[in-house]
């Protein structure tokens, strides 16, 4: 048992390592991110659940996470479920330097289209007239065409224009919440993550009630992540 683990670890470190070289220039910029993946691929943590984004992102796409502890599959069945994604005009906020949920859904989508947001999505990645990549933030003042739903799993600051944007214009929407709360920034006034998610939900939920877009349904999925997951049910 100890010399197959041993082996999955050896066969995850090469199958990453040979990710990175292939696409250095996706992570390039970020010298601790790049020191973390070696870690994990070293400790051959593939069915971990607690990784980091782009830890999630490469996993997923070299098949190292399992069904059953896939975030973006977890967040996809949830927003089948609760709004659907066919015929949908979906933006998905802070898609990823890889746009692995954006994929997924353009891959079950059979009508409706699914608009990327984020300036990291890695240059050779491909999109078509329904798969849209749009390299650049999603902000409060983003054009949104004929979108009807609006997404993101864990954006951090895509969270708040997400949300605003929503509620001005009336949206359905689900969002799963990351860490957030204070970004660093000289205006901050958050005191923890906590306070900044309490905050930003009460603004929703007045929000949703002027516009009468339904009720606020806050919910976990704590096999994956213990920060929440918000949406509007109409």
């Amino acid at each position: 048992m100890e010399a197959q683990d041993e082996k999955s670890k050896i066969m995850t470190y090469m199958n990453v390592m040979q990710f990175l070289t292939k696409h250095k220039d996706y992570y390039s910029y970020d010298t601790y991110t790049l020191e973390m993946l070696k870690s994990y691929a070293k400790r051959g943590l593939a069915k971990e659940v607690y990784f980091t984004d782009v830890i999630r992102e490469i996993y997923d796409e070299l098949g190292l996470i399992p069904d059953d502890k896939n975030i973006f599959e977890a967040f996809l069945k949830l927003l089948e479920q609760v709004h659907g994604i066919e015929g949908r005009n979906i933006i998905e906020v802070g898609g990823g330097t890889i746009p692995t949920l954006g994929r997924r859904i353009h891959l079950k989508q059979k009508t409706g289209t699914i608009t990327v947001y984020d300036p990291r999505i890695g240059k050779d990645i491909k999109g078509d007239d329904r798969f849209i990549l749009k390299r650049e933030p999603f902000t409060n003042k983003t054009k949104l065409g004929n979108a009807d739903l609006i997404i993101g799993l864990m954006p951090c600051k895509g969270a708040e224009p997400l949300l605003e944007q929503a509620v001005k214009h009336k949206i359905d929407f689900m969002l799963w919440f990351c860490e957030g709360g204070p970004h660093g920034d000289y205006f901050d006034y958050f005191e923890d993550d906590g306070e900044w998610r309490f905050s930003t939900t009460h603004m929703v939920e007045r929000g949703m009630e002027d516009g009468k877009m339904g009720q606020l349904v806050k919910t976990k999925l704590e096999d994956y992540s213990h920060y929440p997951i918000i949406y509007n049910q109409r």
